[in-house]
């Protein structure tokens, strides 16, 4: 029974990793197809796979620490507004596709991406200041 528990914290203890990693692939695959579909600019996705990556780095460097990094409310305020503004454009490009339609759909869907991408922007310096004020980026907790 014991050996069942200690298996079962490794596996939750995964999971709480493998799963954010998940989400991020997902998201930067869906955010790839839109630029390569000229929804979306280019560098906008290499400014979300740039602070995903940061992201990864440091939180598989806490974890070498033995700290896993859980999610606060600004990281999935970010995933939200995303996933929000790709179902948007999905929505749009579909409707203004059809030729039933007279009137085509304004592409607000741009201003969510903007505003997504300032939420993103903003939970990676909510992490860097959780946990430089934890004490893990302070120069001595640093040493590998």
């Amino acid at each position: 029974m014991v050996l069942l528990l200690e298996n079962l914290i490794v596996f939750l203890t995964f999971g709480k990793l493998i799963d954010p990693l998940a989400d991020k692939a997902t998201q930067i695959s869906i955010l790839a197809a839109l630029t390569f579909n000229d929804i979306i600019p280019l560098w906008m996705l290499i400014v979300v796979f740039v602070k995903e990556f940061v992201m990864i780095a440091g939180a598989s460097f806490l974890y070498g620490k033995e700290l896993v990094v859980s999610s606060r409310w600004f990281g999935k305020l970010a995933t939200v507004l995303f996933y929000l503004a790709i179902v948007c454009s999905f929505f749009i490009t579909y409707w203004n596709s059809l030729l039933i339609h007279h009137t085509k759909l304004p592409q607000f869907d741009m201003y969510l991406y903007y505003l997504a991408l300032a939420a993103t922007l903003f939970s990676l310096a909510m992490y860097f200041k959780t946990f430089y004020q934890q004490g893990y980026l302070k120069k001595e907790n640093l040493k590998i």
